[in-house]
Order: structure tokens, then C-alpha cells, then sequence
């Protein structure tokens, strides 16, 4: 845990061809949804974001579908990619 108390992280996706999204608890689960839309041949985005539980959502980058979807989060202690 951060000296702030990190509490989740949310992914929410976006399919751009229906204009529907969902939000997703697990990054597994928002992948699974991403790769589902791109086999109906329609268009798909995604941010992850983690929450503190001061109320506080900071934006931690897009989903990849391959290779790391780790990066550093500005303001904070971390030495190596994470969330």
C-alpha cells in the first residue's frame, strides 16, 4: 500500500462503433471484453485508473492488449512500473 492507501484499480472500456462502455474491477476481465468487441470487427479503447480512498482517481494509462500494461504514476514514491 502507498503512504496514501491505495485502494483499487478501474478499467473502464470503451467500444467507439456502439458507444457503449463498461467498468471493469479486473484488468483480466476489461482485456477479455476488449478482445471479444475486436472479433465483431468493431473499435475498442481502454484507460486504467487506480483509486485512493481519499476519493482521488488518477489516470494510469491505456490498456494494451500485448506486451506490459504497467506504468509509473507521477507524484509518488514508485522506482519501477507498476499498476
Amino acid at each position: 500500500m502507498d503512504e496514501v492507501g491505495a485502494c483499487m484499480t478501474q478499467c473502464i472500456v470503451y467500444d467507439e462503433t456502439t458507444k457503449e462502455s463498461e467498468t471493469f474491477c479486473s484488468l483480466t476481465a476489461a482485456k477479455k471484453w476488449m478482445r471479444e468487441r475486436i472479433k465483431q470487427k468493431h473499435e475498442v479503447s481502454g484507460q486504467k485508473y487506480r483509486g485512493y480512498s481519499d476519493g482521488e482517481f488518477v489516470n494510469c494509462g491505456s490498456i494494451s492488449l500485448t506486451g506490459s500494461n504497467k506504468s509509473f504514476v507521477a507524484n509518488t514514491r514508485q522506482t519501477k512500473k507498476g499498476y
